[in-house]
C-alpha cells in the first residue's frame, strides 16, 4: 500500500532525498549536479542578502531583505537536514507499512480498506497545499514586474535598485541592459521557487505522516470499540456448563488486546520519531515566522507602492497560513491520542478476567499524557500556541517572543540612524 509516495516524490524533485531503485549511473550523476546547482543558487542568494543587510540604509529595503534572508537561511537549513537524514525520513513510509501489518492481524482484511479510504484525503490535502503555496509565491515574485510600469525612476536607476527584484540581493555590478535584468530576475525567480518548494515539500511530508498515523489511531479506536460488542459477563455469573466456553472466549479477547497494545506501542514510537526528527525544523520555522512577519508588517506600514503592499500582504497571509497549518496538525495528533484513552475507558474491562484488566490498565496508563510535537520543548504545535504567539499585546508562555521583537526594534533604530 502506498502511503507517502507523492510526498516523497516532491522531496526528491527538490533534491532533498536520495534516488531509490535507480541503477543508472548517469541518472545519479545528473541528480547530484542538480543538487549542487540548487545549493549554489541558494548559497549565492544568502551571501548577497547578507551583504545587502550591511550596506543598505533604507528602512524599506531592510525590512524586505530580512524577510528574504530569514526565509533563505531557514530553507537552506531545512534542505541540508533533509539530505543528511534522508534515509531516516524515507523510513517513515516503511514504519507505516509495519504498523499497518500489525493492524491487519487485529482487524483482518478490513484494515486495508479502512486505511485506503483514510489516505484518499492525504493526497488531496498535499496537492491543495502545494498549489496554494505555489500560486502565492508566483504572485509575490511577479509583483516587482508591475512596479516597473508604475515607477517614475529612470531606467538605469530602476535596473540597479535591488528593491525591484523578487529577492533584495546586493548587486556587485552596474546593470545597463534588459538582458542582464532578465538574467538576474530569472536566477532570483528560480531561487525563490526552490526555497518555497523546500518549505512546501517538507510541510506536506510532515502533514502526510501525521494524517497517516491519525488513521492508524482511528483504526485502533474502532477495534477497541468492538470489545463492548464481543465481551461476555464474568465467569462467576455463568452456569458451570458455560464456564469453559467463557474461558476460551476470554483468552481470545486477551490475545486481541495484546495485539492492540502492540499496535499502540508502534503508533507511539512513530509519533516520537516524528517529534525527534522535526524538533529543530519546527523551531527554525517558528523563529523565521516571527521575524519575517514582524518585518513584513513593518514594511507594509512604510511602503508607498500599492503593488508592493499587496505582495507583502500575500506574504504575511501565506506565512500565517503556514504557521497555522503546522499547529492544526499538531492539535490533530493530540486530539487523536486522547480519543484512544476514551475508547479504552469504554472497554468493558469490569466484565473480564484479571489478566485482561491488567493489560487494559497498562495500556490506559500509556494514554494519560499525549505526545506533542515540539521545537526542542520551547514551542508546542497546537492551536493554543498559535493563538498566544500571534495575538496582540500578549506574550506566549511557550516561547517568549519579546527578545525577537526587541532585536527587531534595535535593528530598525540602528538603520534609521544610518539613514539620517
Amino acid at each position: 500500500m502506498a502511503y507517502m509516495d507523492l510526498q516523497l516524490n516532491v522531496l526528491k524533485w527538490c533534491g532533498m532525498l536520495h534516488l531509490t531503485n535507480c541503477s543508472s549511473k548517469l541518472a545519479l550523476k545528473m541528480f547530484n549536479i542538480y543538487r549542487i546547482t540548487i545549493f549554489f543558487l541558494v548559497s549565492i542568494s544568502v551571501i548577497t542578502l547578507t551583504t545587502q543587510l550591511t550596506v543598505t540604509s533604507s528602512m524599506l529595503m531592510l525590512a524586505k531583505t530580512i524577510d528574504m534572508w530569514t526565509m533563505a537561511i531557514s530553507g537552506m537549513y531545512k534542505w541540508f537536514c533533509m539530505i543528511k537524514f534522508s534515509n531516516d525520513f524515507i523510513a517513515f513510509d516503511t514504519s507505516l507499512v509495519q504498523i499497518q501489518t500489525n493492524a491487519v492481524l487485529i482487524y483482518g482484511s478490513k484494515a486495508n480498506k479502512f486505511t485506503k479510504n483514510h489516505l484518499r484525503y492525504t493526497k488531496k490535502i498535499t496537492v491543495f497545499y502545494l498549489l496554494s503555496g505555489f500560486i502565492g509565491v508566483i504572485c509575490i515574485i511577479l509583483m516587482p514586474l508591475f512596479a516597473y510600469f508604475n515607477s517614475n525612476q529612470r531606467k538605469l536607476s530602476f535596473f540597479n535598485d535591488p528593491h525591484n527584484y523578487p529577492i533584495s540581493c546586493w548587486i556587485p555590478f552596474t546593470i545597463r541592459n534588459y538582458w542582464e535584468v532578465a538574467g538576474i530576475y530569472t536566477i532570483q525567480f528560480i531561487t525563490s521557487l526552490i526555497v518555497t518548494n523546500t518549505y512546501l515539500g517538507i510541510d506536506a511530508f510532515m502533514f502526510g505522516t501525521i494524517y497517516a498515523i491519525g488513521g492508524q489511531i482511528d483504526l485502533l479506536n474502532s477495534v477497541l470499540n468492538n470489545f463492548s460488542e464481543n465481551n461476555t459477563p464474568s465467569q462467576n455469573m455463568l452456569p458451570i456448563s458455560l464456564k469453559n466456553e467463557n474461558i476460551i472466549h476470554q483468552d481470545k479477547l486477551y490475545s486481541k488486546m495484546v495485539l492492540c497494545v502492540k499496535h499502540h506501542i508502534l503508533i507511539l514510537k512513530y509519533i516520537r520519531k516524528i517529534k525527534n526528527m522535526y524538533s529543530s525544523l519546527i523551531l527554525v520555522d517558528y523563529l523565521h515566522g516571527i521575524i519575517s512577519i514582524t518585518f513584513a508588517i513593518f514594511q507594509i506600514t512604510i511602503s508607498e507602492n500599492f503593488g508592493e503592499k499587496m505582495g507583502i500582504s500575500i506574504f504575511v497571509v501565506v506565512s500565517l497560513y503556514h504557521q497555522f497549518l503546522n499547529n492544526v496538525f499538531g492539535e490533530y495528533l493530540v486530539h487523536k491520542q486522547s480519543n484512544v484513552r476514551e475508547a479504552l475507558y469504554n472497554v468493558p474491562w469490569f466484565q473480564s478476567d484479571k489478566k485482561f484488566r491488567n493489560i487494559t490498565t497498562f495500556m490506559l496508563s500509556r494514554t494519560n499524557m499525549q505526545i506533542m510535537i515540539t521545537g526542542f520543548y520551547m514551542y508546542k504545535l497546537c492551536i493554543n500556541s498559535f493563538i498566544k504567539t500571534y495575538e496582540s499585546n500578549k506574550t506566549s508562555h511557550q516561547l517568549n517572543v519579546l527578545p525577537v521583537l526587541c532585536l527587531s526594534m534595535i535593528m530598525c533604530t540602528y538603520y534609521e540612524s544610518l539613514a539620517t
